[in-house]
């Protein structure tokens, strides 16, 4: 699909979001587009909507939730991220929460951006081939956990579990790995189908790119990474 019908269809499912959003949308604001223009620096505020580009760590969470502070325009959040680092993800996705912000993801959103921003958002956007990869969640002790069950895993555990119930969302979506095609080994990331997500109490998902199995993989392949399909 070309760079035009991607837009086209990108477009349309923001036109639909715009009818229930504030005058931003009202007027026909491009969140992607805003965020083409003013590229350049990671964390920016870019008319009403805040770009987001790279780690998650202290430096740019801190600066993201200033810029929210600073400005109550900003109704759209657009992400590319790899991850980052636990607590500080919590802190902002608890942020974009509050704010009512739709998350809008361009390309990738990986490890805590998936696991804590995406299901936090109350209103999310995935662009045409753009992933949304679970990793690394903090798992139960049932589950091996990843540092042999000792005081920081139970201190994230405990963080994560209850962000996980406030936002009423099934933690396991980002530590029960499914497995990879053709292995018995269970995939170290993989994206969730629209139907998984929605059982695990993923919600408001506005738009999602997701053609098929084929081609979720073949994305994550031309991204880097070998990815197995949560359905």
């Amino acid at each position: 699909m070309g760079c035009r019908a991607r837009g086209r269809l990108l477009g349309a499912a923001l036109a639909v979001l715009g009818a229930t959003q504030g005058p931003a949308w009202a007027q026909g604001a491009d969140p992607l587009g805003q965020c083409a223009t003013s590229a350049g620096v990671a964390v920016r505020a870019a008319g009403s909507t805040l770009c987001f580009s790279g780690e998650i760590t202290r430096a740019s969470a801190e600066r993201a939730m200033a810029l929210l502070a600073a400005d109550r325009s900003i109704a759209t959040m657009v992400i590319t991220s790899n991850g980052g680092e636990v607590t500080v993800s919590l802190r902002l996705a608890r942020a974009i929460r509050a704010r009512g912000l739709t998350l809008v993801v361009q390309r990738q959103c990986v490890s805590s951006c998936a696991n804590f921003l995406f299901t936090a958002a109350r209103r999310k956007v995935v662009a045409p081939r753009s992933l949304v990869v679970f990793h690394g969640g903090i798992a139960p002790a049932a589950f091996g956990g990843l540092f042999g069950g000792g005081g920081e895993e139970r201190e994230l555990l405990a963080q994560t579990e209850g962000f996980f119930r406030e936002i009423g969302v099934n933690g396991a979506i980002t530590y029960d790995q499914p497995p990879l095609r053709g292995s018995r080994d269970g995939a170290d990331e993989w994206a969730a189908s629209p139907a998984a997500l929605a059982r695990h109490g993923v919600r408001g998902i506005v738009s999602m790119w997701w053609p098929d199995r084929a081609s979720v993989i073949a994305e994550g392949r031309a991204q880097g990474m070998n990815l197995g399909i949560l359905d």
